[in-house]
């Protein structure tokens, strides 16, 4: 996991599995990214991502919360039925904001 500052997002790009051995890293890389520029909206890239599962999606719904405390923005990028099927059975699919692209 990566993460870079533009000069209007915060992008962190996640690949491979997102699951309970790895949601840590996740959950590090965006609050490193959030550390440095907590006022910029947030883009979680998941377009890699080839395994999503509920710790995964905790974390997400975590970080969501995080955002919405202080007023940030947030954007997860995703595109493929590895991510976008387990949110939208969960229904969080009407909590996040889905696009395509970064």
């Amino acid at each position: 996991m990566r993460w870079k500052r533009t000069p209007a997002k915060l992008v962190v790009t996640v690949e491979g599995e997102v699951d309970t051995s790895t949601v840590r890293r996740l959950k590090d890389s965006v609050a490193t990214a959030r550390d440095n520029g907590e006022d910029l909206d947030l883009v979680v890239d998941l377009r890699r991502v080839t395994f999503l599962n509920s710790a995964g999606l905790a974390a997400l719904v975590e970080v969501a919360s995080q955002c919405h405390r202080v007023g940030q923005e947030l954007r997860l990028v995703c595109t493929t039925h590895a991510v976008l099927n387990p949110i939208r059975l969960t229904g969080l699919d009407q909590v996040f904001t889905i696009v395509d692209t970064p």
